[in-house]
């Protein structure tokens, strides 16, 4: 699944692109191919990077030695290819009749027009062929015996001909045993040449294909297609040429005799030219392909396209205690940016923690603090995992809150625990919802989240936030470390639901 770079407060752009719908995003779920599983919540997750790396590897010189060729040469029944269809649609026309012409002859084809060239991994220095170079292709035909014949053939360079494809291949004057069909005086012949180099891990398979006309003493209309095929028959790369003046005229077979400077076919082909250029160094290149998580918390994973199977958001229903209390209006939205987690079987959460830097990481109002926050120390005891219970307090600064009962939410080591609660104000009450979620570690509470959520108020000043309002914090390095609880020099609070300064109108 290819996805583009998504933001953490995007989250529509997160089920857009993961194409899902869901009302209760908790956050991106990792699927690895091993069957392991990473969630990551929405408050914790930034955004996606898909990324490719390729890597040129240089590895140490061996000494040269010429590498065994094994080659197999033979006839090509163009009704069993695989890319006959693309051929014809790159404007190679093919005659498959069952009853060819008589082609007997050496001809010219000349000038040589290229018609198309296509390459998987394209190189300026590997056309199969080459306008600039081979002006000229010399066919020669023989034999011709029910559906097969015998074709050989050369390039015309500027400095000279090749030897001819037979001579090269070990296939001697005759040539190349191929396959022919037609109908009238339409032709079509075809054959293939495998070449293996099992010391350089080098397999070529190339295709030549010849489409033409008779026409008395010459042939017309002709056209040659080269195609280079993997080990499973798949196009890898072709050219597509033709006469240029239409008519190919009888000539004379008068190849140059080969020598080590010819260039033969597998020289021609791309993986033999580039290790040929070489020599004494083997050079591969490894290619990655892969996606990187970003998490707010400054913290990231990497997974490997072999790695991944998919990923996708993952969502849970809200538990009923909770919704009893908070209305699921409000809980799904402020879950967009903090885990809200369900569940019958928290961890053990006693303890005391404090969270440094404590920040806050979203607001639904336009409140800006004028002073920062501080530290925030927070209190769980006497948990009662009979009730799903815990006795809550927090401090900040000189003051702290009243010991509040919350509900225990969550599995395994995930948790949240909430409660609603009252406040006061010199010049307002109100009640409000307090929500504090986590992972439980042995070093502390792994990306901890508090959120408050204004209910009801009576303030006729505005001097605390507004009904629906809610404010999302966190500790800001990831891991509330365990800390020690002191009520001395410690005041209690104006108000028993937050610090003055998180509930302060805008």
């Amino acid at each position: 699944m290819k996805l583009n770079i998504i933001t953490r407060t995007a989250v529509a752009a997160l089920l857009l692109v993961a194409g899902l719908q869901t009302a209760n995003a908790q956050g991106i779920r990792v699927h690895y191919k091993n069957g392991n599983v990473t969630d990551v919540p929405v408050a914790l997750f930034d955004r996606f990077s898909p990324y490719y790396k390729k890597t040129t590897i240089e590895e140490e010189e061996k000494p040269w030695t010429d590498p065994d060729v094994n080659i197999k040469v033979e006839p090509l029944d163009l009704t069993a290819a695989k890319f006959v269809t693309l051929l014809q649609q790159e404007g190679m026309p093919l005659n498959i009749g069952l009853s060819a012409p008589t082609v007997n002859g050496t001809f010219s084809v000349k000038p040589i027009s290229v018609v198309k060239t296509w390459s998987a991994n394209p190189d300026e220095d590997d056309e199969l062929l080459d306008e600039d170079e081979v002006r000229e292709m010399v066919f020669k035909f023989s034999g011709q015996s029910g559906f097969n014949v015998w074709i050989d053939t050369y390039d015309v360079y500027p400095d000279g001909p090749d030897s001819s494809i037979g001579e090269s291949n070990g296939q001697g004057a005759q040539g190349i045993k191929s396959f022919i069909m037609g109908s009238g005086s339409k032709f079509t012949a075809a054959f293939i040449i495998t070449a293996e180099m099992p010391a350089w891990d080098i397999f070529m398979r190339i295709a030549y294909i010849i489409s033409g006309e008779v026409s008395g003493s010459n042939l017309k209309d002709v056209y040659v297609a080269v195609v280079s095929l993997d080990k499973q028959d798949n196009v890898e790369e072709y050219g597509i040429g033709k006469d240029g003046d239409g008519v190919s005229y009888a000539t004379t077979w008068a190849p140059l005799p080969y020598t080590d400077d010819s260039r033969s076919l597998l020289q021609k082909s791309r993986t033999a030219r580039r290790m040929a250029a070489r020599k004494n160094v083997i050079i591969s290149e490894k290619e990655e392909y892969g996606y990187t998580v970003y998490k707010t918390d400054g913290t990231q994973f990497g997974v490997t396209q072999d790695e991944l199977d998919y990923i996708e958001t993952y969502e849970g229903e809200f538990d009923q205690r909770i919704t009893q209390q908070i209305p699921q209006q409000y809980l799904e939205k402020m879950s967009a940016y903090m885990p809200i987690y369900a569940g019958n079987t928290p961890p053990t959460i006693e303890g005391t923690f404090t969270l440094h830097p404590y920040e806050m990481v979203y607001t639904s109002d336009s409140y800006k603090p004028t002073e920062a926050f501080g530290d925030n120390t927070i209190d769980l005891s006497d948990q009662n995992r009979t009730k799903n219970t815990v006795n809550y307090q927090n401090k900040q600064g000189s003051g702290r809150s009243e010991k509040t009962e919350m509900v225990v939410l969550g599995k395994d080591d995930k948790f949240t625990i909430f409660a609603v609660v009252s406040g006061t104000n010199p010049d307002a009450t109100y009640k409000m919802a307090e929500i504090v979620s986590g992972t439980m570690t042995t070093d502390g509470i792994k990306d901890v989240f508090t959120g408050i959520l204004m209910l009801e108020k009576n303030d006729p000043n505005n001097k605390v936030m507004k009904v629906g309002t809610y404010r999302i914090f966190k500790d800001g390095d990831g891991l509330a470390t365990p800390s020690t609880w002191s009520s001395r020099s410690l005041m209690p609070q104006q108000s028993d639901a937050g610090t003055l300064i998180n509930v302060a109108a805008e």
